[in-house]
């Protein structure tokens, strides 16, 4: 096929997303001025690669979070010591939501969203949606605690909240000492983050709606990855994301390499390919910032 077809064809389709209301409008999302930063020759290849981005607005968002907190009763494994449905079902009556906190928590980690749609969407009244010294009160005493976030990378923001000494206790100190019922919901988790969880803490029930493994990646694209691995070596020393820890193998593949190609509305993450999302130099357009 040739070049000039293959880049149409994408922007053909990129256009009819936005249409459907599915990606946002310019200049949110720019896939025109994204291919710009290439050179011609490099450009039918950006366009493959942009191809197999995916964007979940706040619509599909929304749907992910349902059908995760749903799947709690969908009678499937949730972790190696994880309770069986009846005891979930049954704990969640006197369960306590909390967001999962980043390693350096901050006000803005995403698992505060996912709190409020958890009360927009889900029903969940105010005041069973706390904090963390307060859901780890509730868990040294036997109870539930769910925990929010929408996206397990590597597993490292879950088990920080998890394994965090405040005031000489944690949720991991709860667990062996009351056996609480830990649940922890998100949106989407690679394969790599949930056996991190599982192995480090087996007796949490984690639901998602999606797991992604290394087909769903940038190394899972087989015969065009040699030549896209080619192509970020090539245009990656030209971004600067504003990340310090986003450098080295990094900002070629995202955070701890793990190569993803999404991004959600509200926002895109770390470890999806900077080459999508990082700013850089020499009038260099992100096909979208992370907020």
């Amino acid at each position: 096929m040739r070049s000039d077809v293959i880049i149409n064809e994408v922007l053909a389709k990129c256009d009819v997303l936005k249409m459907a209301g599915l990606w946002p409008a310019e200049p949110r999302l720019r896939p025109r001025a994204w291919l710009g930063n290439f050179d011609p020759e490099d450009r039918p290849l950006a366009a493959c690669l942009l191809d197999k981005f995916t964007y979940y607005n706040a619509l599909f968002t929304d749907r992910l979070f349902v059908a995760s907190y749903q799947s709690l009763g969908d009678g499937m494994s949730k972790g190696p010591r994880a309770p069986g449905r009846t005891l979930l079902l049954q704990s969640i009556e006197n369960a306590l939501f909390t967001p999962v906190r980043g390693e350096k928590p901050n006000p803005t980690d995403s698992g505060y969203f996912l709190c409020r749609k958890a009360r927009q969407l889900l029903g969940i009244p105010e005041e069973r949606i706390v904090e963390t010294d307060q859901a780890l009160a509730h868990a040294s005493s036997g109870g539930t605690v769910i925990f929010l976030d929408d996206f397990v990378g590597s597993g490292d923001q879950f088990l920080s909240t998890w394994q965090r000494n405040t005031n000489g206790h944690s949720f991991q100190d709860a667990m062996v000492r009351e056996g609480f019922v830990g649940i922890y919901v998100t949106l989407i988790t690679t394969d790599f983050g949930l056996n991190t969880i599982h192995s480090k803490a087996p007796d949490v029930a984690v639901c998602a709606a999606h797991v992604l493994d290394k087909k769903s990646t940038v190394f899972g694209l087989n015969t065009e990855y040699p030549a896209i691995q080619d192509l970020l070596n090539k245009y990656t020393p030209r971004l600067n994301p504003k990340e310090a820890y986003i450098d080295g193998c990094y900002r070629l593949f995202g955070y701890k390499t793990r190569g993803l190609l999404f991004g959600f509305e509200h926002s895109i993450p770390d470890a999806t390919l900077p080459i999508f999302w990082a700013p850089g130099t020499g009038n260099w357009e992100p096909l979208i910032e992370r907020n």
